[in-house]
């Protein structure tokens, strides 16, 4: 649910430093700080955020604490977009119950897939089962959101029903402990702000819905507490605090200027959905193996999609796409990957083997010999995109056995599929 810390962050040192003033210290100490949070590596390029276009970051919330013996689940889940051009926010959240196959790993629920394969693999399965292109990423640990609470003074949050749940696991997770909560408004600290996002047992018709929800609203709640101008000259001192509890591939240079923009949006311009039983996206399931999970339905999934990232989808059609398998591998995945672009309406030609195996990295062309670009010339969004999905960025090249005007060219840096 931390979908926007870092962008939060940023905005908030940006807005002190204009409430001080503009004092040069203050500005270089915050975006020091910023900018030495934790970039991992050999994840592809960082490619600076198109200004003038909409973007997608996924983001994950992540249970791994000290003294945690369990597996490193992602049980926060959410697809944030912003629109420069108009000024507005998406943000969709995935239950972590959804039951997906992630590729190499089977059928699963969702939040399992960064335990099994990673960022790369996470991310593969959200664009294949939600169908939304994912270009950028934060992953944040639960500590990082306790934290930012404290410094901030808590944060307002709306409960929406009366909270009695006697088996939250501890903040070791080794046993069962009582959480409770009355219905209304409350301010809460870390520690019990990260027992509300996290709770689902005492909702026993939403469940793991009204969980989504409810991180939104924690998300927005923690926005504003950031903005107090309290907090704003507490920046150096929060930062330095989350270091090293959050990892992104977002460019930090970008940060300060967009988060800005973000942190003054109206309630009005963000829209925030979740996919729910309303929706008709998902359904209660038992699977064969008698876990209660959440069916996925995908035509309904779609809608919810559509009506959530009508910008950023509608940079994913209008060119022709041919995706090809140059990884020393019998395994599929030129026809995998054609399937995943598909669901984002891209239009694909027929998936090819390429004429050489030993591909390392992922690549994605601009065929010259079909696509005519005139001098200066920006690359086509729609490649830029799948270039950012693949960690990678677009390159021009003849490619005259291609009819395609984009060529993808799929190497072992694509995550196992089988």
């Amino acid at each position: 649910m931390l979908a926007g810390l870092m962008l939060v962050l940023a905005g908030a040192a940006t807005m002190a430093v204009h409430a001080a003033g503009g004092p040069r210290n203050l500005l270089l100490d915050v975006a020091g700080r910023v900018t030495s949070l934790a970039q991992p590596k050999n994840m592809g390029p960082t490619v600076p955020l198109r200004r003038n276009e909409p973007f997608s970051v996924l983001v994950l919330g992540t249970e791994r604490a000290p003294h945690y013996a369990g597996p490193n689940l992602t049980d926060s889940m959410m697809v944030l977009s912003y629109d420069p051009r108009t000024k507005t926010a998406s943000m969709l959240s995935i239950p972590r119950d959804l039951w997906v196959n992630i590729p190499h790993y089977g059928w699963q629920r969702i939040n399992t897939a960064y335990e099994f394969g990673g960022i790369k693999t996470v991310q593969l399965t959200v664009e294949r089962y939600i169908g939304v292109p994912i270009e950028y990423y934060t992953l944040v640990s639960y500590p990082a959101f306790t934290t930012l609470v404290n410094d901030v003074g808590g944060i307002r949050v709306n409960v929406p029903t009366n909270i009695y749940d006697p088996n939250f696991p501890n903040a070791a997770e080794n046993k069962n402990t009582v959480f409770q909560l009355s219905k209304g408004w409350h301010v809460l600290n870390g520690s019990t702000a990260l027992k509300f996002i996290r709770e689902r047992h005492a909702f026993p018709v939403l469940g793991d819905i009204q969980r989504e929800a409810d991180q939104q609203q924690a998300l927005l709640a923690l926005k504003t507490a950031l903005l107090e101008p309290r907090n704003l000259l507490r920046l150096p001192k929060i930062i330095s605090d989350v270091q090293g509890l959050v990892k992104t591939n977002i460019p930090y240079r970008d940060l300060p200027l967009l988060a800005d923009r973000v942190l003054h949006l109206p309630k009005t311009a963000i829209t925030h959905h979740v996919l729910n039983y309303s929706s008709g996206a998902v359904s209660n399931w038992v699977t064969p193996g008698k876990a209660d999970v959440l069916k996925r339905h995908p035509t309904a999934v779609a809608k919810v999609v559509a009506q959530t990232f009508p910008a950023l989808l509608g940079h994913m059609s209008g060119h022709t796409v041919q995706v090809e398998n140059g990884a020393p591998t019998t395994q599929d995945y030129a026809t995998y990957f054609s399937t995943v672009l598909n669901k984002m309406g891209t239009h694909t030609l027929t998936p090819l083997q390429a004429a050489h195996t030993d591909h390392v990295a992922n690549h994605v062309y601009l065929n010259t010999a079909v696509l005519h670009l005139k001098p200066g010339q920006p690359v086509p969004t729609e490649a830029y995109i799948i270039g950012q999905m693949l960690g990678t960025t677009a390159k021009t090249r003849s490619m005259p056995a291609s009819k395609a005007e984009i060529v993808v060219v799929l190497g072992k840096a694509f995550p196992q599929v089988s």
